[in-house]
């Protein structure tokens, strides 16, 4: 398998693909003259699911989108929350799905698409066929300590050894893979506890002193940390987060070896592939155009952008086209990188 450099997709987001909203987003999808078809989702319920328990990250995202893609399209969107086995559940049903189930969802594409590389038991999907609508948000994971841990920064994990206890809501979970690379990297002890409902039970499990750490999403931590019950020490990243600018990133912690600096590009390309929006397999062009359409006009609306920076929760958008490119360029991983997590499975 050939290792694809680094894609500059990764960098790109934000302003470089918020171009003003499509003159056609929210009309009746008729023209005169050409026998169109009106849109396939106006007037209808469109389910958009939440791999996970209602209250985390992603559900937070898809709550403040969906009225706005809703509006966009014509279209009533529901909000479903699909929670169990990481996310994995959800994302095989929607890999299932036929184009007339009128679903959505909303994935941890850093989780899936370790999950599939790594072959694990469950995944019954393939990331590069799913009907890519667009990536609505990347938000590298940071490790997070309880306030009171013996563990007082990234140099203690890195060193200690004991065995560190890391949570995550399932083997589907950036959370899960985070943990497992991290060790693969510098060689710490470790075990990943699982099953929680949502990152926020998760992350309860550490503040409550049993477990010892979690990686997850900085966005997701920054409640807990802002309210002094976690302790940030490693932003899975080679660039600070603006509202953790104390915390070290991936990068400032050389490793040992060769092989873990081709991990730590790897993982840090892995990152960048945060909340995507997807369909199922196959979706029929005019379906798709229209939920792309849509998904730009949405995430180009003023309202909905203040509002999630009001969240502290910003958007970093790519369009699907962008999107597919980048979680192929990570399928496409070194060797060294698809070998540790295949070993974390």
């Amino acid at each position: 398998m050939t290792h694809r450099p680094l894609t500059a997709l990764r960098r790109a987001g934000g302003a470089a693909v918020l171009v003003a909203a499509l003159a056609a987003c929210g009309q009746d999808g008729e023209t005169s003259g050409d026998g169109a078809e009106a849109n396939f989702y106006e007037g209808e319920n469109l389910d958009f699911v939440v791999p996970y328990d209602a209250g985390g990250g992603y559900d937070v995202y898809a709550r403040a989108i969906a009225p706005y893609l809703g509006e966009c399209l014509g279209a009533e969107v529901v909000v479903r929350n699909e929670p169990g086995a990481g996310s994995l559940l959800a994302t095989n049903a929607t890999a299932a799905a036929g184009p007339e189930d009128r679903r959505i969802q909303i994935t941890n594409s850093v989780g899936t698409t370790s999950a599939q590389i790594a072959g694990a038991e469950g995944v019954m999907f393939d990331m590069s066929e799913f009907s890519m609508i667009g990536r609505l948000a990347t938000a590298p994971d940071t490790v997070a300590v309880a306030a009171d841990s013996d563990l007082e920064d990234f140099q203690d994990i890195i060193d200690s050894e004991e065995t560190v206890r890391f949570v995550a809501t399932g083997p589907g979970s950036n959370e899960y893979i985070a943990a497992s690379v991290l060790s693969a990297i510098y060689g710490f002890p470790y075990e990943v506890i699982t099953g929680f409902g949502g990152s926020g039970e998760a992350r309860l499990a550490v503040i409550a002193g049993n477990a010892d750490a979690h990686a997850s999403t900085w966005d997701s931590h920054l409640g807990a940390i802002e309210s002094g019950e976690l302790n940030p020490v490693l932003v899975t990243s080679d660039e600070p987060v603006e509202l953790l600018p104390d915390t070290p990133v991936l990068t400032d912690f050389t490793p040992e070896s060769e092989e873990g600096q081709v991990l730590v590009e790897d993982l840090v390309n892995l990152e960048t592939l945060g909340r995507g929006l997807v369909a199922p397999p196959g979706l029929p062009e005019n379906q798709l155009t229209e939920l792309r359409e849509a998904f730009e006009c949405a995430t180009t609306n003023e309202e909905l952008i203040a509002e999630l920076e009001g969240q502290q929760r910003p958007l970093d958008v790519l369009n699907g086209d962008e999107y597919l490119e980048l979680i192929e360029s990570v399928i496409d991983s070194s060797p060294e990188f698809i070998e540790a997590v295949k070993a974390s499975f």
